[in-house]
C-alpha cells in the first residue's frame, strides 16, 4: 500500500472539523463540536508531551465513555503514542497482568477506578478529575501523526484464561473502524447509517474503542452521544433529549431496554458480541426497532455486517452477516479445504487491517495466524451470498451479556476445592444474558462448598462476581472423549436435561 493511501487516526476528526465543524459530541462530561474538539486535542497532546509522552510510549486509560476518553484517543495518535484502554470489568488480577505487560508511562483514570490505576506499579497516575486543568496547560501540538506508528494495544477478554494483547498501527485501526461506516452507509441494511443520524455509543470504549464509533461518527459527520454507562433510563433520556436515531449494543442491553419499556420505535441498532435469540429479535421488531448484526473481535476488528442481498429478506432474523468491504471470510473443514454453503466448519478471516499477531505471544500467534488467515476458533456455515452464520465457538467460553467468561479459569478454581475430582463449566442459553455458566463436577465436595470457594475467589479479585455460575451440579461422572478429555458437547446436552427435569 502506498504511503498516501494510509490514513492516520486523526484523519476522521480533521475531516469533521472541516466539513461539519458545528456538529456536536455529547457526553456525561459536557458538549463539544468537532471544530472545537480538534483544537482541544492539539492542546491535550501538547500537555501530554509536557509530561514526557512521546512516540511509542504507552498510555493506559481507565474511564467510562466520555468526551475526554475520545480526546485522549486522538491526542495519543497526534503524539504517535500507544493507547491502552483498560477493561475495568475484568478482575483486578487480570488488570494487574495487563498493566505489567503493557508497562504504560501514564495511567489516566477517573475516580471510581483509582484502585485499578494503582495496579500499574511504577507508571505515573493522572487523575482525570483534573482533566480541565490538564487540557488548559498545554500549547497546541505542532507535530503530525504517522499512519504507520503503533497506535492502540487492545486486549481480548481472555477466552482461554489470560487475555491476549493485539497491537494495531494507526492506519489499520482507522480502516478497520471505517469499514463499518462503509458497509452501513453503502448497502441496504436495517441499521443503515448516514451523516443525518445521531449515534448513541453504548459499547464501552475498552471494546475496540466502542466498535470504532469515535472514527465512524466524525467520518460521516454524525452527531455522537455518550452515556457514562449503560442504563435504560439514561438511554430513554438521550433518545428524547438528543434525538438519538442509531445505537450499538449487545443483546443483553436490548433485553433490558425491552423490559424497561424504553423508546425503540423507529430506531436502528447495530448488535453484536453474541448471537441474537430469534425470540428476542421478534420482540424488538414488534417494538419497531431495526437491527443489523455485526461479527468481529479484538483480533479481527470488523469482519462482517448484515446486508440485504438477493438471497435474504428483511422479514428474516439477521443471523447471517456479510463481509465488510475488503474483508474476506472462509469456512473450512478440519482438513483446511473449503466447506460448501450449509456445511459446518471453522471460520477463517483476513483483511488489510488484520493484525500481525498477538503482543509478545509468539506461540499463540503461530496457532491463530496461519497461511495469511486468522483462524477465529468460531464454528459456522457459509451462505450462498458469501455471508456466514456463526453457530458456536471452538473454544468453550461463555458469552454473557456480550462479555466473555473464560471457563478454564472457573474450572481451575473449582478444582482447588478438596473433594472435587473433575470439573467443567458450560454455557446454557439465557434470554436476557445470551448465555450463563453452569458448573458440573464429580467428587465428594458439596455444591455449597464449591460455591463458597468461588465466592472467596471473587472477594480476592481472582474472578469477577458476574462470572459466578448460575448452577453448580454434582454428578457421578462426566462424559469423556476418546482421548480422555471432557466432552463438553455431550455435557451441554446432559446439563440441559438436568435443568429441564428441575423445571428451570
Amino acid at each position: 500500500m502506498e504511503q498516501g493511501l494510509r490514513p492516520s487516526v486523526v484523519y476522521p476528526l480533521q475531516r469533521a472539523a472541516s466539513l461539519f465543524p458545528g456538529r456536536p459530541v455529547v457526553g456525561p462530561d459536557g458538549r463539544v463540536t468537532y471544530g472545537e474538539m480538534l483544537g482541544r486535542v492539539r492542546r491535550l497532546a501538547g500537555a501530554l508531551a509536557g509530561l514526557g509522552v512521546g512516540r511509542g510510549d504507552f498510555l493506559a486509560v481507565i474511564d467510562f465513555n466520555t468526551i475526554r476518553f475520545m480526546e485522549l484517543a486522538y491526542a495519543a495518535a497526534l503524539l504517535n503514542a500507544v493507547l491502552v484502554p483498560i477493561n475495568y470489568r475484568q478482575p483486578p488480577s487480570i488488570v494487574a497482568d495487563i498493566m505489567g505487560e503493557a508497562r504504560p508511562k501514564l495511567v489516566l483514570y477517573s475516580k471510581p477506578f483509582e484502585a485499578l490505576a494503582g495496579l500499574a506499579g511504577q507508571s505515573r497516575p493522572v487523575d482525570l478529575e483534573g482533566y480541565g486543568a490538564l487540557l488548559e496547560s498545554g500549547e497546541p501540538h505542532a507535530g503530525e501523526p504517522d499512519p504507520d506508528a503503533d497506535y492502540v494495544l487492545l486486549y481480548t477478554s481472555g477466552t482461554t484464561g489470560r487475555p491476549k494483547g493485539v497491537l494495531y498501527p494507526q492506519w489499520k485501526m482507522v480502516l478497520g473502524g471505517l469499514s463499518i461506516a462503509w458497509q452501513l452507509s453503502s448497502y441496504e441494511t436495517p441499521a443503515r447509517l448516514s451523516s443525518g443520524d445521531t449515534m448513541l455509543s453504548l459499547i464501552p470504549m475498552f471494546h475496540i474503542l466502542s466498535w470504532g464509533s469515535i472514527f465512524i461518527a466524525p467520518y460521516l459527520g454524525a452527531k455522537l452521544v455518550f452515556l457514562e454507562k449503560f442504563d435504560p433510563r439514561a438511554f430513554a433520556a438521550a433518545v428524547r433529549g438528543e434525538g438519538v436515531t442509531w445505537f450499538n449494543a449487545v443483546p443483553t442491553m436490548l433485553y433490558m431496554l425491552l423490559e424497561a419499556g424504553a423508546p425503540l420505535e423507529g430506531l436502528k441498532a447495530l448488535v453484536g458480541g453474541s448471537p441474537l435469540p430469534e425470540s428476542l429479535w421478534r420482540r424488538l421488531r414488534e417494538r419497531g426497532l431495526r437491527v443489523s448484526m455485526i461479527y468481529g473481535a479484538t483480533d479481527m476488528l470488523a469482519a462482517s455486517i448484515t446486508v440485504t442481498t438477493d438471497h435474504t429478506s428483511p422479514d428474516e432474523p439477521p443471523a447471517t452477516t456479510h463481509p465488510v468491504p475488503f474483508a474476506e471470510l472462509r469456512v473450512v473443514r478440519g482438513d483446511g479445504t473449503p466447506a460448501p454453503p450449509g456445511e459446518l466448519g471453522e471460520i477463517l478471516y483476513r483483511s488489510p487491517w488484520m493484525p500481525s499477531g498477538y503482543y509478545r505471544r509468539p506461540e499463540k500467534t503461530r496457532e491463530a495466524f496461519r497461511g495469511g488467515w486468522f483462524h477465529t476458533g468460531d464454528i459456522g456455515v457459509a451462505t450462498p451470498d458469501g455471508g456466514v452464520r456463526v453457530l458456536d465457538r471452538v473454544k468453550d467460553a461463555v458469552k454473557s451479556g456480550g462479555e466473555w467468561i473464560p471457563t478454564s479459569i472457573l474450572e481451575s478454581i473449582i478444582g482447588e476445592v478438596e473433594g472435587v475430582r473433575l470439573a467443567a463449566v458450560v454455557p446454557v442459553e439465557h434470554e436476557k444474558w445470551g448465555e450463563r455458566p453452569v458448573a458440573v463436577y464429580t467428587g465428594t465436595a458439596s455444591p455449597e462448598e464449591v460455591r463458597r470457594h468461588l465466592e472467596r475467589a471473587v472477594e480476592e479479585g481472582r474472578i469477577a462476581k458476574w462470572w459466578m455460575p448460575d448452577e453448580i451440579i454434582r454428578v457421578e461422572e462426566l462424559p469423556l472423549t476418546s482421548t480422555g478429555k471432557i466432552n463438553k458437547l455431550d455435557l451441554r446436552d446432559t446439563v440441559r436435561r438436568l435443568l429441564g427435569s428441575r423445571g428451570r
